[in-house]
């Protein structure tokens, strides 16, 4: 191609060529953005170093937000989009066996609740109001060591337990104030580490059986199940180490554990690996919206950071 030199004279190709040039940058902004650059929400494959001790993930739709829960520094913290996660709420003195923070979940008024483990003395679910301090929910049975939690379509709360050396259950909590009773609905589980509900359906990851099991949640409510109740979605090794549980709307799961794998099963109940090859993965959190998934990693040794991982999920 022959160019043409501009000279003072040609002042109408001047204007021509910065238009082109105008048109080409615009083309040019278009297809990054089509490309998940500039303001573009990063999908992944993304690795965000953090020094923390993580546990629980959960993602508000809503405000399209990530919390993660961090046993250190016994604190809920925020993502901030980029490279931090400052805090968002102190949560009430750690017990003597440790912070043990487990997964987080949200309720319509905007109140964020997490678990303590508790190693059997100190087990209990931790309230975090919009406004106002934190507190622990009363009237909870501080011998079971929780783990998973999760929000139902109608705004209740359920918890997975377990007492070791006896078995655990998924538990409904009705709150009255600062109070909660538990009330079983499945019961006979080994380890129940994730929960999810999608409509009526209630997911369980049993971690020491390595099945992943569903209950109806309307028939569990009318009358308590077993573990024999329930109808098995998949199962696992004692080596994937299955952790806690997300869901989409269409039901489909993900999870990861600590064999480093990180899982999705299908409404159809297909299973495949989406990314392996990573330390221990706890808590998982999905943004439907953007078809990411986000996964709290531990840190392989003592001189390396536990890490978020951001995951496309196509």
């Amino acid at each position: 191609m022959q160019f043409m030199p501009i000279t003072s004279s040609g002042s109408r190709l001047k204007s021509g060529l910065r238009r082109m040039l105008l048109a080409g940058m615009v083309s040019a902004a278009a297809v990054l953005s089509a490309c998940g650059g500039g303001d573009s929400v990063d999908r992944g494959p993304t690795t965000i170093n953090v020094s923390a001790d993580l546990n629980g993930l959960y993602w508000d739709k809503a405000e399209s937000r990530l919390f993660l829960s961090d046993d250190t520094a016994n604190n809920i913290r925020a993502w901030d989009g980029g490279t931090r996660f400052p805090q968002y709420a102190a949560l009430t003195e750690a017990p003597q066996s440790g912070a043990t923070l487990g997964q987080i979940t949200r309720t319509s008024d905007g109140t964020l609740y997490v678990t303590r483990f508790g190693f059997g003395t100190d087990g209990a679910v931790v309230a975090v109001p919009k406004t106002g301090s934190a507190y622990n929910l009363s009237g909870t049975d501080t011998l079971r060591r929780r783990i998973g939690l999760t929000t139902t379509p109608d705004g209740a709360l359920l918890d997975g337990w377990f007492i070791k050396g006896g078995s655990g259950a998924v538990s409904e909590l009705t709150l009255s104030g600062s109070a909660a009773s538990e009330h079983e609905l499945i019961t006979g589980l080994g380890k129940p580490v994730g929960l999810a509900v999608v409509g009526d359906t209630i997911y369980v990851s049993d971690q020491n059986s390595g099945n992943v099991l569903s209950y109806s949640l309307s028939k569990v409510r009318a009358n308590p199940a077993t573990l024999a109740d329930g109808k098995l979605i998949a199962t696992f090794t004692t080596l994937d180490g299955i952790d806690l549980m997300a869901a989409a709307s269409d039901g489909t799961l993900f999870f990861g554990g600590s064999g480093g794998k990180l899982f999705r099963i299908s409404p159809k109940g297909e299973t495949s690996v989406i990314a392996s090859g990573w330390p221990k993965i706890k808590g998982v959190a999905y943004d439907e919206n953007n078809r990411r998934l986000f996964a709290a990693v531990a840190a392989a040794d003592a001189s390396s950071d536990a890490s978020i991982r951001i995951v496309p999920v196509d």
